[in-house]
């Protein structure tokens, strides 16, 4: 692996899946682009940041709808169950009156 490159991987704390993928990406390229790919590695590394970011936000927010979408059907279903419960305790009450 390249030495700059390795450096880089250590400097931004990537991944070892990333820095798999990267390594791969860069060994396809010419050497005036794979130059010009470590010269502009700092904002390559700034955006994968942003773009992993990104990901954990969205995961979030994806999990707490989930869960908010899970917490409101167990909710519902306590109610519906709670109502059928309610009714036939009534109907008992209303047969047991109905015998005196």
């Amino acid at each position: 692996m390249n030495t700059k490159l390795k450096n880089l991987f250590e400097k931004y704390k990537f991944s070892t899946k990333d820095k798999y993928e990267i390594e791969q990406f860069y060994l396809l390229l010419s050497d005036i682009k794979k130059q010009n790919f470590l010269n502009n590695f700092d904002l390559f590394a700034l955006r994968i940041q942003e773009i992993d970011d990104n990901i954990r936000t969205e995961k979030k927010l994806l999990l707490w709808n989930a869960i908010s979408r899970i917490k409101n059907a167990i909710l519902e279903n306590r109610a519906k169950n709670w109502n059928e419960n309610t009714k036939k305790e009534i109907n008992f009450l209303k047969g047991e009156l109905k015998k005196d």
